[in-house]
């Protein structure tokens, strides 16, 4: 069941309304949502409930008994190592078991073994990545006092999964979930409209947008770009460099458009989940790159990760080791494949030498120049995140310095078309046109129909045949 799928609206539309005759029973309210993120989690492959509700009974008992030892540091301490080692152990096994044991196998056939053991491969269940995050984070936060343990197993397991946000986050925090848990929100038309702006903006963007992109970069970086006898000239340059400009599209207009209607449906049951995405298109710098995509994860990172590790506060070689251990694992916890790791390794050596050459320094580059080569390095850094392998990357890299010739080329006009529609993204974004647009529609509000009956119109005429999963649904 996927935001932009037929039956998720038929199951919207009715926990949407029972909720709300429940509106004077919040604990009633609290119990049907988790019912309805039961169902809806199930609705993927009902084994993954088992996963899920291992990984929030570790995680209220662990938060009980850390509560509980605050006067015993050891126990304490080795309470708080079991409940974060336990959790990251499930990542583990699920996530990366397979990575692992092929890569042993391709390592021991290269010096000439042949291990003799049949294959085995783990099921990865949809969204461990973002609901093991969560779970730490409720961990780490009742251990640092940010947040009392809740002694209801049912709240914690409200939070872990928590239907609008399950698979594809943004990753919540522990903190800031559950005093709204609490909070009684009135429906209202403002809520619903806030909803259905976020939503609809989501909806655009994923089935609009990022679907239709997805026609021509799977075709491309799905096949072998490594010549063969068969083929030597499979793609040209330009079909090349097209598509990893539209990858470069695809990603951030499907993500957005997920985390849009996350938000957007959240707000509809009375919840505030902050953006996950602030125009990182438009980041003149590497770090600030950073400090605008996925943030929801970026921060994750820095607070549970690097900052652990010393952050910036140990001298600069430990500064540097920290970016490079944070931006390695974090391009871990993307896929379980090589090339995920050589794309953070690619981030944390940019981030390094930004930090080397930039940080605390007078020079600077022009803005213009700054804009380009950081989204240029961006968008080179995307050909491994999304290539198949080394082999292709270097292929697909080499397109853009003109080193391969022949092949199909012909791609259409919306994928030259992306930089036009990031900009566009961007303009929606200013503070200044969102307050023109709002007075306007207060005070017409046949603008707003009319321009929600063009943007559905539009949607129907660009909506593709079959639509397809989220690329963040993979992690």
């Amino acid at each position: 069941m996927i935001f932009t799928e037929a039956i998720f609206f038929v199951f919207l539309a009715a926990v949407f309304t029972a909720y709300w005759l429940l509106k004077n029973h919040r604990e009633w309210q609290l119990r049907l949502l988790l019912v309805a993120s039961t169902i809806f989690y199930g609705w993927w492959d009902w084994r993954f409930l088992l996963l899920i509700g291992t990984v929030i009974l570790i995680s209220w008992i662990t938060a009980q008994q850390v509560s509980k030892r605050q006067e015993n540091a050891p126990s304490r301490r080795a309470w708080l190592i079991f409940g974060i080692t336990s959790s990251l152990a499930i990542l583990g096994v699920f996530k990366y078991f397979n990575f692992f044991a092929d890569s042993s196998i391709a390592m021991l056939q290269a010096i000439g073994l042949t291990p003799s053991a049949g294959a085995v491969h783990i099921l990865l269940p949809v969204g461990i990545s973002f609901y093991i995050f969560q779970a730490v984070s409720y961990i780490v936060d009742t251990a640092r006092g940010d947040l009392k343990a809740e002694n209801r197993l049912s709240r914690v397991a409200l939070y872990i999964a928590f239907f609008p946000q399950l698979v594809a986050g943004p990753i919540v925090r522990a903190a800031s979930f559950f005093p709204q848990m609490d909070r009684i929100k009135p429906l209202n038309r403002g809520l619903v409209a806030a909803g259905l702006r976020a939503f609809l903006l989501g909806f655009a963007y994923k089935a609009g947008i990022a679907d239709n992109l997805a026609q021509f970069v799977d075709p491309v970086f799905g096949s072998a770009l490594v010549p063969n006898d068969a083929d030597l000239t499979v793609w040209s340059n330009g079909a090349l460099v097209g598509a990893s400009l539209a990858f470069a599209g695809q990603i951030y207009f499907d993500f957005v458009g997920y985390s849009l209607m996350a938000i957007g449906v959240a707000r509809w049951f009375g919840f505030y989940i902050p953006k996950n995405f602030d125009y990182p298109y438009a980041s003149t710098n590497i770090a600030d790159f950073w400090r605008r995509w996925h943030i929801s994860l970026s921060s994750w990172l820095r607070d549970y990760l690097y900052i652990p590790l010393g952050g910036n506060r140990s001298g600069k070689v430990k500064t540097y080791r920290n970016l490079m251990i944070t931006m390695v694992l974090g391009g871990l916890w993307h896929g379980a494949a090589w090339t995920f790791v050589a794309w953070g390794a690619l981030h944390g050596l940019a981030l390094a030498m930004h930090r080397a050459l930039f940080v605390g320094k007078s020079r600077r580059l022009p803005a213009i120049l700054a804009l380009i080569a950081t989204q240029l390095f961006v968008l080179l850094a995307w050909v491994p995140f999304r290539a198949e392998s080394f082999g292709d990357t270097i292929i697909a890299w080499s397109a853009f310095v003109g080193l391969r010739t022949g092949g199909p080329e012909t791609l259409p006009w919306i994928v030259w078309a992306v930089p036009i529609l990031i900009i566009l993204d961007a303009a929606l974004g200013h503070s200044r046109l969102r307050r023109l647009a709002r007075s306007s529609l207060i005070r017409r509000p046949i603008i707003f129909w009319g321009g929600l009956g063009v943007l559905t119109a539009t949607l129907f005429a660009l909506y593709p045949l079959e639509a397809q999963p989220f690329v963040y649904f993979q992690f």
